[in-house]
Formats: C-alpha cells, sequence, structure tokens
C-alpha cells in the first residue's frame, strides 16, 4: 500500500453539468473519484471520456437514483464495504421538474431528491467522511433559495398542480434548495469541533441540462447570461479541495462567503428541517447508520 494514497471523492450527479466538471478537475488532480447518478449509460460514457483524457484516473460509476431512500441505503453500504474513507463528499445531484409530483417518500419529487436523498446517503457516509484527516461535505445550492419561502412544512406531502408561469416548480426548486443550505449550517453546528468541513454554494447561472424541463421562452430569455459549467464547478472544485479552508457551515459564490437569504440563517428553522427529515426517513442517530431503512413505517409516523 502506498503510504500516501490519492485523496477520494465520492460526486453525486457526476455525469453532467458543473458535477462533471468537477470529476474531470478531481481526476486531473489524482484523486479517485466514485460517482453516483441516475443514468448509468450517460455516466459510464463520461467516465470513458474522461479516463482517455486522464489515463491514470482511478474512475468508478454507480448508478443512484436519490429520490429513494432504500436505493441509498443499498449503495451506502456498499461504499462502505469497499472503501474505508472519503475525504470529499460532494453533494451535487440537482433536477427541476415542470410539474409537481410526489416521490416514494411521499414528498415533493424536488426537495425529496434533492435534500431528503443527500441527507439519507450523508447519514449514510459520514463516518466515511470523518475517518478522513480532513474530511469535506460539499452541497451545490442556488441563488434560488431565496425563492424558497421559510419552509412550509404542511405543503411538503401534498405539492401544488399549478404549473402557471411555472410559479409553483420554481418556488418548490428554490425550496429544495433552501434546505440545502440549512442542512449544511445544521450539520456543521453538529460537527463543530471535529474534522469535516460542510459547506454549500451558488455556482451561477449556469448553462446545463437542468434547464432541459422549462419552457423554450425562457430557456431563450436566460441563454445570454448563463456561463460553461467549467466555470461554475470552480467553487464546487475549491470548497472540496482547498488546504485554505478553515471555514464551515457557510455558503459560497466565486470562492467567497454569501450572506444567503434571511431563511437560510435561521438556526430554528434549520433544526426544524432537520428533525422533520429524521423523521420522514426513519433515522434515530444521524451518522450511526444501522440496517436498512423503514420507509414505509417513517410515512405512517
Amino acid at each position: 500500500m502506498s503510504p500516501h494514497p490519492p485523496k477520494r471523492a465520492l460526486v453525486t450527479g457526476g455525469s453532467a453539468g458543473i458535477g462533471k466538471e468537477t470529476v474531470r478537475a478531481l481526476a486531473a488532480q489524482g484523486c479517485e473519484v466514485i460517482v453516483a447518478a441516475r443514468d448509468a449509460s450517460k455516466g459510464e460514457a463520461v467516465l470513458a471520456a474522461i479516463q482517455a483524457e486522464h489515463p491514470g484516473a482511478q474512475l468508478s460509476f454507480h448508478a443512484l437514483d436519490l429520490s429513494q431512500p432504500d436505493a441509498v441505503v443499498a449503495f451506502a453500504q456498499q461504499v462502505r464495504a469497499r472503501w474505508d474513507r472519503i475525504d470529499a463528499l460532494v453533494l451535487n445531484a440537482g433536477l427541476f421538474t415542470p410539474a409537481l409530483r410526489t416521490g416514494s417518500t411521499g414528498h415533493e419529487f424536488m426537495f425529496a431528491t434533492t435534500h431528503l436523498g443527500h441527507f439519507m446517503l450523508t447519514h449514510q457516509l459520514l463516518p466515511l467522511v470523518e475517518a478522513a484527516p480532513a474530511g469535506r461535505i460539499v452541497v451545490t445550492s442556488s441563488v434560488a433559495h431565496f425563492f424558497g419561502g421559510g419552509l412550509d412544512f404542511d405543503s411538503l406531502r401534498e405539492p401544488s398542480p399549478s404549473t402557471f408561469l411555472m410559479a409553483a416548480p420554481f418556488r418548490a426548486y428554490g425550496r429544495s434548495k433552501l434546505a440545502n443550505l440549512l442542512f449544511v449550517r445544521e450539520l456543521a453546528r453538529r460537527l463543530k469541533g471535529s474534522k469535516v468541513l460542510v459547506n454549500s454554494f451558488h455556482p451561477g447561472s449556469v448553462k446545463t441540462e437542468i434547464w432541459r424541463g422549462t419552457p423554450s421562452l425562457f430557456n431563450a430569455l436566460i441563454a445570454p447570461g448563463l456561463i460553461s459549467e467549467r466555470e461554475g464547478a470552480q467553487t464546487q472544485i475549491f470548497l472540496a479541495t482547498s488546504p485554505a479552508l478553515t471555514q464551515s457551515g457557510q455558503h459560497w459564490f466565486r470562492k467567497k462567503v454569501e450572506r444567503g437569504s434571511r431563511p437560510s440563517r435561521d438556526p430554528e428553522l434549520a433544526r426544524q428541517l432537520w428533525t422533520y427529515s429524521e423523521q420522514a426517513l426513519g433515522i434515530k442517530h444521524f451518522g450511526r447508520p444501522q440496517g436498512p431503512v423503514d420507509v414505509a413505517q417513517a410515512r405512517r409516523a
């Protein structure tokens, strides 16, 4: 065994957009990268292309649907069985749905995938991040969190069917991104004094596949202001790898700390979301996974 093994990162949503560019950059730095995403054929093709660019890169792809808690648990168990640490857990996967629907947990799909899926994955893999000499957890949020309101917990299981001017879907998307930021604040508070740094960031308005579900007129209006995927990934790469980083529990944009919305800085709201998420997923001791999750029991609670 090498006395200085390469750093290891796990990136969700690493088959497209800024996730793909982050995987490419980490591979170029000699980091071993575990990529998890929904589309297996796309993911394997992306990794093959990056492997061709960097022949010595250590890359592996795993199909993962974050909206399915049982699938997240099964994936995490495979990761824990194979690897002893994760230096950077990059929770990058995100999506926008033009029509609101519920996932298997009974919650609005964007919230279920982007927040609850990553909440469960972090719960399952936190011991591996804590085992790293200087673990990092990086969460992709968005400026859209300003439109997430203050988190109406009663509406999470009954999303509005309205798509009028995309108002309800955009608000739900913003809510999922607000949840990402609140998760970071509370997790950092709980890990204060540990070696793990937890941060979120806004990548900017990036030209990625996430806009494929929005109206063509809207796409035409925003297209001139969009930045490249590679540019949008820079802050994520910085938060995952920079030895100069010391802050935790912060929200970043262009490698600088941003205040975020007032609700995103509400510690009581962060604690309420944490409790809600644990109950929704049937988690009793966060970061100490024990056995399979009983989602059906959690939904009845």
